[in-house]
């Protein structure tokens, strides 16, 4: 036998298919993944190489008094460098030419020394004079009376320089004069007594 569905029935179906909550399963939170990372090189140690430093050899220093080259008997000396103030003239020729004459240059090798007492007192002891000469004072330091007074007179033309034992004098190389301004036992040698002799030609 068919079932005749009438409209009320078809109305109280619906209700109950309302009724029933429609669920939807959803799907589940996935578990996160890490993401994975890729691996990274550990860098490349530097290893510094020293380079060596090369150090170059000491250069010895030029000897401030170098030695003498060795004398040549065929060849005379050259005259030394005065010690004095700066000379105008050239070099004299080294020669042994010398004699006792007329002296030219007393008067200045006195002015020298009366200079060098005035601007350079502590080089001598005025306290002590070499008997007969009131003037002629102990020096106390021989090496720098000697080459001041060289110095002094070292000016106008006119040039001096000491050889260790006398003071030589010249205006030109046609000769010079040789003073000795030192005595042996410490004091100023002045006047007459001083001069020694002339060289023909000037040495120095």
């Amino acid at each position: 036998m068919r079932m005749r569905l009438t409209w009320p029935t078809v109305l109280i179906g619906l209700t109950v298919l309302a009724c029933h909550t429609i669920t939807e399963e959803l799907p589940q939170d996935a578990t996160p993944v890490n993401p994975v990372n890729a691996p990274i090189a550990a860098p490349a140690p530097v290893i510094v190489i020293p380079v060596p430093t090369v150090t170059p050899p000491p250069v010895a220093p030029a000897p401030t008094n170098p030695a003498p080259a060795p004398a040549n008997p065929n060849n005379p000396a050259p005259a030394p460098a005065p010690t004095g103030g700066t000379c105008a003239l050239p070099p004299g020729q080294f020669n042994a030419n010398c004699t006792m004459q007329t002296q030219t240059f007393l008067n200045r090798v006195e002015a020298a020394i009366d200079e060098v007492i005035a601007t350079d007192p502590s080089a001598f002891n005025f306290g002590r004079t070499r008997g007969g000469c009131a003037n002629c004072y102990q020096v106390v330091d021989a090496t720098r009376y000697v080459n001041r007074v060289a110095q002094a007179i070292t000016k106008n033309g006119v040039c001096g320089y000491y050889d260790g034992e006398e003071l030589a004098v010249k205006n030109s190389n046609a000769f010079n004069d040789q003073f000795d301004i030192l005595t042996s036992d410490g004091f100023i040698r002045r006047q007459g007594g001083s001069y020694r002799t002339t060289c023909r030609p000037a040495w120095f």
